[in-house]
């Protein structure tokens, strides 16, 4: 009874060391909202297909390698279907959406995926070698994360955009109500700039100016315009949030 069941042992242990011999090992990373040039994304795409390239050897005759590169723009998407750098596509002034996938089955990276949108960034990497898919892992996120920014895609606007909302409409009434009873030019202030305050938040198109991913063409180093969307942003907020300087002119006048 024995020998029956030791066999059946070694069998079973052998069974699963030839089935966990080629098992791939996947990596997610979700990134929070970037913003970069073509030039920047250029460079780590280069870097990261020369660490590919180096860990997956040469590539053979017959052998299957796909890789695709893929950009959104309003409308449209344009799919590129072989290796191609960011800055060499005639894209227009900002691109909203990039997917770059490498696919090589059977090696020590046999996929790469980046996913790039409004709503999620994803980095994907599938291989069968474990410690060389965790390095190119690293190496994206961290090379990615310089260009973050806190500020941006569709869950930052929804909850921004909400409590705007909400205090704009609250301002608005409390505004119209104590300039309907008072008639002082300081509540008539306070009326038209939750008026346009309300305005700015309902017409100016945030998706764009506050979006999840965009890719230029051209990037500013200089702060003034690289973060133009975000300063205006916070000086929307600090205009809200602070009392019109209507308010205080008929003070400044009397004290003069």
């Amino acid at each position: 009874m024995r020998l029956p069941v030791l066999i059946s042992v070694c069998l079973s242990l052998a069974t699963r060391s030839l089935c966990g011999h080629g098992a791939e090992v996947s990596h997610n990373r979700d990134l929070p909202p970037l913003r970069l040039a073509a030039a920047d994304l250029d460079t780590i795409l280069h870097k990261t297909h020369s660490v590919i390239a180096a860990a997956n050897g040469p590539s053979g005759g017959q052998e299957v390698i796909r890789e695709s590169v893929k950009l959104g723009v309003p409308g449209k998407e344009i799919e590129i279907p072989h290796f191609s750098m960011a800055s060499s596509v005639a894209f227009p002034k900002e691109v909203f959406r990039f997917s770059y996938t490498y696919y090589r089955p059977d090696k020590p990276i046999s996929s790469v995926t980046l996913d790039f949108g409004d709503y999620s960034r994803r980095v994907s990497v599938t291989g069968e070698a474990a410690d060389q898919v965790q390095a190119i892992t690293n190496l994206l996120e961290n090379d990615l994360l310089r260009h973050s920014t806190t500020i941006g895609g569709a869950m930052f606007r929804r909850v921004a955009g909400v409590c705007l909302l909400v205090v704009l409409l609250a301002s608005l009434i409390l505004s119209s109500a104590y300039w309907w009873n008072t008639r002082r030019s300081s509540a008539l202030g306070m009326l038209v700039c939750s008026a346009l305050g309300l305005l700015l938040v309902l017409l100016v198109p945030w998706h764009r100016y506050l979006a999840g991913f965009a890719l230029y063409q051209s990037y500013s180093p200089f702060f003034l315009v690289r973060c133009a969307p975000q300063i205006f942003f916070f000086v929307l907020l600090a205009a809200l949030a602070g009392i019109p300087l209507s308010y205080f002119l008929p003070r400044w006048r009397r004290k003069a």
